[in-house]
């Protein structure tokens, strides 16, 4: 009888739970998401709330800032539960990778019309979690941390410039 014997040493893909179809729909799904839940939690939780006083004047004028942030969280979240249910690898570190990335996307699409906002958020939504989804194959979670990190990072500073 012929014996399997596995090696560390060489790369494995996870290849039967990545689905580009799938990763794609998620990530259009969570860009929508992102959209309205920023609309919703600035037009009726941060501006009423915050915007009353004279106080709190300065979370009233980053009010668009706060709820996409807030709706970062909660989008991280749902896609969290999307990508488990949808029974992809490593569904946490490709959400928290795409909310490090987008952080700020509401101050970014700023200005914009509706559907541009909408389009840019659908994209990049997709966008990252095609990305991360493809680099989380790699079996191996540090050389996958220090790569996504490597992104990250380099993605923030092309924002900024």
């Amino acid at each position: 009888m012929a014996k399997l014997i596995q090696s560390d040493d060489e790369p494995q893909l996870i290849s039967n739970t990545y689905s580009l179809v799938k990763i794609i729909v998620i990530g259009i799904g969570l860009g929508l998401l992102y959209y309205f839940l920023t609309v919703i939690i600035q037009k009726y939780i941060i501006i009423p709330v915050f915007c009353d006083s004279a106080t709190s004047a300065l979370s009233c004028h980053n009010s668009l800032g706060i709820s996409g942030n807030i709706s970062m969280v909660i989008v991280a979240v749902v896609g969290i539960m999307a990508m488990v249910m949808s029974r992809m690898t490593q569904p946490l570190i490709v959400a928290v990778a795409t909310a490090a990335t987008l952080w700020g996307l509401a101050l970014w699409t700023d200005g914009l019309s509706m559907l541009e906002v909408i389009g840019w958020s659908v994209l990049s939504y997709a966008l990252s979690y095609v990305l991360y989804s493809w680099i989380t194959r790699y079996n191996r979670t540090v050389p996958v941390l220090i790569l996504i990190l490597a992104v990250i990072v380099t993605a923030r500073i092309v924002i900024i410039l």
